[in-house]
């Protein structure tokens, strides 16, 4: 999705809330509906890549001892990667982990951000429940806050500060301080601090959806606030139930959710990720699509939905009449979608109508064919034939190829 689908520096403001380097799998469960939902968050997660050449050497360092942790901060770097190129220059990202890789992932961000580009590490300290017999009890997790420039959005944002009862405080000029009060008592707004203390979502919490790992939709609104303005656009490519999507709707930003849905469902039916998102937010978010990027659910696509999703991929328009073409980009070429294995009588009937469409660009220099099945050897023989006798370059291509994450 960050290669393909999202242009480069077009991203105001990213959040990502990653898997944290745990060692165990954590299930949940959705309400409504009480469908059972799990996610790997684990020290097997993505340890056959292996550590590639294009590792930093102090994390190859890290792999001779610890190769399961070094291949969680590889999965990250990767991941970061393509969050830096679609982040715009004006952009902010934070980061959001916890005391068991977080000074690893300072370092990684410092590789891809710039060590003087942190602006923050921002403690989020909660209450729940648990203590600890032998050390303090652990209630926080890291956020790291980086620019990708000097120049960044930023609004501050004010905390609720308690005040004594008497005597009423001063400033040093003798002017009266700005005294609040509430069934908590007496209290003053303060431009806040690096350390938020925003309360932990429980599960008696309206908002509280089940998700095993949700935030609190008060800490996104703490981020989307203080580092985006009306219209941005905020990204989340682990967006998980979406909160990060709902409060971006709620605070009147443009959004961009990207995540894995791993729930059974029928064909055509949407993941129940999506639904429950959808359920839980505003107005606002009825203006949303799904789009599929999961190979196993684009190759069970009947015609019409598979020529729908070529199209979306490519960007094109389904001309109309299509007279024998079903999609056209924006570059004026001309798509042929086929759920059948292609042959070549297929691809000299699509070279005649892209020739004669009336709206793709003359001459022809360029056709794609998409096909759900693949392509015979006559396919393949007629691809050459136009290309060394017409000049017109012709692109044969899979949904598997299309999906193919390329480095």
């Amino acid at each position: 999705m960050l290669r393909h689908d999202i242009p480069p520096e077009s991203i105001d403001l990213i959040y990502l809330d990653p898997p944290f380097f745990t060692g165990k799998i954590q299930k949940g469960k959705w309400q409504p509906g009480a469908m059972e939902v799990s996610f790997e968050d684990s020290k097997r997660f993505w340890k056959e890549k292996g550590i590639s050449i294009y590792a930093p050497e102090w994390m190859k360092h890290i792999a001779v001892k610890r190769p399961d942790f070094a291949s969680y901060l590889y999965y990250m770097m990767e991941r970061l990667q393509a969050c830096h190129k679609v982040l715009k220059r004006t952009g902010s990202i934070y980061l959001h982990c916890d005391w068991r890789a977080s000074h690893y992932l300072k370092m990684v961000m410092d590789e891809l951000f710039g060590y003087d580009n942190c602006i923050n590490e921002i403690v989020w300290s909660y209450k729940t429940g648990g203590v600890g017999k032998r050390w303090f009890a652990k209630k926080h997790d890291t956020l790291l806050f980086y620019a990708k420039s000097n120049k960044y959005t930023f609004n501050p944002q004010k905390d609720k500060s308690s005040v004594p009862t008497l005597p009423e405080p001063h400033t040093p000029s003798g002017k009266r301080l700005g005294i609040l009060k509430d069934e908590g008592g007496k209290y003053r707004y303060v431009v806040a601090r690096d350390v938020w203390e925003i309360d932990a979502l429980f599960r008696n919490k309206p908002e509280c959806v089940g998700y095993p790992t949700q935030k609190p939709e008060a800490l996104l609104e703490r981020i989307i606030k203080a580092s985006s303005n009306e219209s941005d656009l905020v990204l989340d490519p682990l967006c998980g139930c979406g909160t990060t999507a709902i409060v971006a709707s709620k605070l009147n930003r443009q959004f961009i959710g990207i995540d894995i849905d791993t729930s059974e469902r029928k064909q055509g039916e949407l993941p129940t990720a999506f639904t429950v998102i959808k359920n839980r937010s505003h107005e606002l978010f009825a203006q949303a699509r799904y789009i599929s990027r999961d190979l196993s659910e684009v190759l069970e696509m009947n015609p019409k939905q598979f020529e729908d999703w070529v199209n979306e991929f490519y960007k094109a328009i389904k001309p109309s009449p299509d007279k024998g073409v079903d999609g056209i980009t924006v570059d004026g070429i001309p798509i042929q979608v086929k759920t059948f294995l292609t042959s070549y009588k297929v691809l000299s009937q699509l070279i005649t109508d892209a020739k004669y469409h009336p709206n793709t660009v003359k001459p022809v220099k360029k056709v794609i064919v998409v096909s759900q099945t693949g392509f015979d050897d006559g396919a393949r023989q007629r691809k050459f034939e136009i290309e060394t006798t017409e000049g017109i370059e012709v692109r044969l291509t899979t949904p598997e190829e299309m999906l193919k994450v390329e480095p």
